[in-house]
Parts: C-alpha cells; sequence; structure tokens
C-alpha cells in the first residue's frame, strides 16, 4: 500500500509556463501554498539540501503555520519532486520520471490512433 498519495490537477487547455504553475496544480486547493513551495524548491536548488532539523527555520522563513509547512512538503514529497535522505530534504526525480512514463504510453496510444485512422 502506498504511504504518500496526492492529487495533481492538470488542465488540457492551460499551458505550463513555469514551476508556479506546476504547484498550483498540485495545491489546487490552496494555491497560496504554490509560491511558498516554490521558496522550497530555489533553496533546495540553492543549498543541495536542508536537513529535516530545520523545519522550524525554513518554517518561519516561508512564512507558514505548522499545518502549512506539513502540507507542502507532504504534497510535494508524494509527487515525487523532494525526498527524504539520511534526514536531509533534497530534490527528487520521480515527478520528472512519473511524467516522463505518461508521456510515452500516451504517445503510444496517439501513435495507434494516426495508424488505424490511415488503414
Amino acid at each position: 500500500m502506498l504511504k504518500y498519495e496526492t492529487t495533481l490537477k492538470l488542465k488540457s487547455r492551460e499551458k505550463i509556463p513555469d514551476l508556479r504553475t506546476i504547484l498550483e496544480h498540485l495545491f489546487y486547493r490552496k494555491p497560496e501554498l504554490a509560491e511558498k513551495a516554490e521558496k522550497i524548491v530555489y533553496k533546495l536548488i540553492k543549498k543541495k539540501r536542508i536537513p529535516d532539523t530545520k523545519w522550524r527555520e525554513l518554517q518561519k522563513e516561508m512564512g507558514t503555520t505548522h499545518q502549512e509547512y506539513y502540507t507542502i512538503i507532504s504534497k510535494m514529497r508524494a509527487v515525487g519532486m523532494i525526498t527524504k535522505k539520511e534526514g536531509e530534504w533534497i530534490m527528487s526525480r520521480k515527478f520528472s520520471k512519473r511524467c516522463e512514463e505518461m508521456e510515452e504510453i500516451w504517445k503510444s496510444f496517439i501513435k495507434r490512433w494516426k495508424e488505424g485512422k490511415n488503414a
């Protein structure tokens, strides 16, 4: 059974120009958390890792309540954007790998559709 599960809302008619838009789709119920999540991503890019023991400092720096902080971390972890390794938060490739897998699956269906259309 999965320990983490969350929903990423996709809108087919909306372009995804930047990270903030992706995060708004992740935090569609509380879009104000997208900006705060973006701060975590850029902090991880800059520092490479954030010790999980620094949660109070990070929470204060982001201007979040403990519940908001927990929600942000949990959702980003659940979709594979971040992971915890040896007590530190780091960036993860799981999110991009899932997106690539979905792309390949859908491409194969489009290819089969096009081939069937021309037959």
